[in-house]
């Protein structure tokens, strides 16, 4: 299992130590459906017993179905297996990440991790597991440009069951299944500055991956992801528009972002939206580069993958999402950790180093990745001098019914150098029973409908 010294634990950065994997880096496809899971994860539990063998996702409890736009907590009866405190925390050290022993360290008195029972939730269609499946042994499903491209070949599934180097772990991240047909939020981003919370933004957003539309007419096959969002508040801002598409191949066709403002009533190319310009909509605590913890090229990091190990990470946060309101959610130097949820899951380490001769605010990042649901995740970045810069939480739920997948669309961000941190993604998350039409995803359209 890996280690970590404690000098990390308090902010500075130093290495890890290595041990072996517990994927085996020598799995093959012929593993898949055995040893492993149909989509690349260790089918067996844990030798404690605290992470349970896969048995093909959540099991939803009779006459439990989702309600408006959110999905009840099928796990609110159950209590905490373990409390972490600052107390507590270096007996847990070799699975705690960076950012979390810092909020625990700095605010011994109101901050913990809740640890509940360890459930593996995620489920997929047929349709992505063969596909999966089939991408495990495509020789012509593969990275390209050393990395920073991956071949359309590999559409339709998770694209690299059986990843053998960090870029590999991170495009998986960045194309993980959350459905096909997309989906539409109704969603709000706060930040906590001095204590004090401010709604930076709220806005009806719509997200798709084209990479899983394989059979829908008109759409673009080279179009990895996209995500346009129309603002609604504050009201300085009603009627702004803005989105981005990322290609599978970066290198011959980098990021298309666009903005609509309404004082100049056009839309407009907006290449600055990417790396680490600062994002106004999450009030500055957020880089382009970290919506959702990672979007965009990787061309600025070495990206190396240290292995896998057993890590707390948050998970089926079906009430920090919808339960606790934000009032109850946003204290003032973190979210309430009575809202949050932690299980003790398998992830995959990635470490991000900053290529010599680039250029980025950051100097190191480093990223633990469900193995189940390559959503799920935590992250922490380093500045120059070596001090912990910032931290991320991605908050995951199984969205059962129709369709039936995982859903990360909630994250935070804490800032440490400025003291401040954001939440983004709460609100009603609505599944499309349709794919969208081409047509409604063009800028131009989106932006003709803005009304102040």
């Amino acid at each position: 299992m890996m280690s970590i010294r404690n000098g990390l634990l308090a902010g500075v950065l130093t290495p890890l130590l290595i041990a072996p994997c517990f994927a085996d880096p020598n799995s093959t496809a012929s593993d898949l459906g055995h040893q492993l899971t149909r989509f690349g994860a260790v089918a067996a539990g844990n030798a404690a017993g605290t992470i349970p063998a896969y048995d093909g996702g959540l099991k939803v409890p009779a006459g439990m179905v989702p309600g408006d736009g959110n999905w009840p907590n099928p796990f609110a009866n159950e209590k905490p297996r373990l409390r972490i405190t600052a107390a507590n925390a270096d007996q847990y050290a070799d699975q705690i990440g960076a950012g979390q022993m810092q909020l625990l360290k700095r605010n011994p008195t109101t901050y913990y991790l809740e640890v509940y029972p360890t459930h593996r939730t995620a489920a997929y269609p047929e349709n992505f597991l063969a596909a999966t499946q089939r991408n495990a042994s495509n020789p012509d499903c593969k990275t390209l440009n050393g990395g920073l491209s991956m071949a359309e070949a590999c559409r339709g599934g998770l694209p690299f069951p059986l990843p053998k180097d960090g870029m590999q772990v991170m495009w998986n991240y960045l194309l993980n299944y959350q459905g096909v047909n997309g989906w539409d939020w109704n969603h709000s981003a706060w930040v906590v500055n001095q204590g004090r919370p401010t709604l930076t933004n709220t806005n009806r957003s719509t997200g798709e991956k084209p990479f899983y539309q394989v059979e829908v007419p008109a759409r673009d096959p080279k179009i990895g992801s996209r995500i346009w969002s129309r603002t609604i508040a504050p009201a300085r801002n009603a009627g702004e528009a803005s989105g981005y598409w990322d290609y599978l191949d970066p290198v011959a066709e980098p990021r298309y972002a666009w903005n609509y403002t309404t004082g100049q009533r056009r839309v407009r190319k907006a290449p600055e939206f990417s790396y680490d310009t600062p994002n106004s909509a999450f009030g500055g605590v957020a880089f382009f580069d970290e919506i959702f913890l990672f979007s965009g090229k990787m061309d600025r990091f070495d990206w190396k993958l240290l292995g896998s190990k057993e890590m707390f990470i948050p998970y089926s946060n079906y009430d920090l999402k919808w339960k606790c309101d934000m009032d109850t959610k946003l204290m003032p130097k973190h979210i309430n950790p009575a809202c949050e949820r932690w299980e003790l899951h398998r992830v995959w380490v990635v470490e991000a180093t900053r290529k010599d001769g680039m250029r980025h605010a950051q100097k190191k990042r480093r990223y633990y990745i469900d193995e189940d649901t390559f959503g799920a995740a935590i992250y922490d970045a380093w500045d120059d001098s070596g001090a912990l810069f910032r931290t991320g939480e991605q908050y995951n739920i199984q969205a059962y019914g129709i369709p039936n997948a995982p859903q990360e669309d909630a994250y935070s961000l804490y800032d440490f150098t400025r003291d401040q941190y954001g939440m983004f993604g709460n609100g009603p998350t609505r599944y499309r029973q349709q794919p969208i039409a081409e047509r409604e995803a063009n800028p131009q359209t989106i932006a003709g409908g803005q009304t102040r």
